[in-house]
């Protein structure tokens, strides 16, 4: 049981770190990785707990466990660790804002560090709304593209980095962290 618990707080852990940056856990091979790691893990503790029911022991590892997992979920669901990460890196992206002001019509390539973010690239909307991308992958067989990131002052309805699947949570003030597809 030791071992089962060091494993729940293996995944958990690797889980929550991960969820840190926006859309590491969507790309393919990350994705494939952890989800063997859940599917292991509860079919494990559902073993387990079938084992400590039939046996009449003591179920404190079991419910700490589903304690550990009610809890990394919760976590994950609300973005906390993404959330105390980028409170953690926000004045790195504003001293960057405040140090370029101007706004390039396609773009500028960044490579460079932010808090704990390594950005790729920077995208400036037709209005006030500014977009540090910090992820891409391929979107399926086609040349279409998903990118993560860091907005500023976001538009509502399109980013520089397309409009499809366009979605922004919010952070913190007028931050929000984004997912958009330039399958148009």
């Amino acid at each position: 049981m030791r071992l089962l618990l060091l494993f729940a707080l293996f995944t958990c852990s690797l889980t929550l770190v991960l969820s840190i940056y926006p859309g590491l856990l969507n790309g393919f091979v990350v994705f494939v990785a952890i989800a063997l790691l859940w599917l292991i893990l509860i079919g494990w503790v559902a073993i387990s707990t079938l084992q400590a029911w039939r046996n009449q022991s003591s179920m404190r590892p079991v419910i700490a466990i589903a304690l550990m997992l009610a809890i990394s979920y919760g976590l994950l669901k609300f973005y906390v660790p993404r959330r105390v990460a980028f409170a953690f890196s926000r004045p790195a992206f504003e001293q960057w804002l405040a140090a370029h002001p101007e706004k390039p019509p396609e773009g500028r390539e960044l490579n460079s560090k932010l808090g704990i973010y390594q950005v790729e690239d920077y995208f400036a909307g037709d209005g006030d709304d500014h977009y540090f991308r910090t992820y891409h992958h391929g979107d399926g067989l086609g040349p279409d593209t998903v990118s993560y990131g860091f907005a500023y002052q976001p538009n509502l309805k399109q980013s520089p980095l397309g409009a499809a699947g366009y979605k922004l949570h919010p952070l913190e003030g007028k931050w929000s962290w984004f997912i958009a597809s330039n399958d148009w």
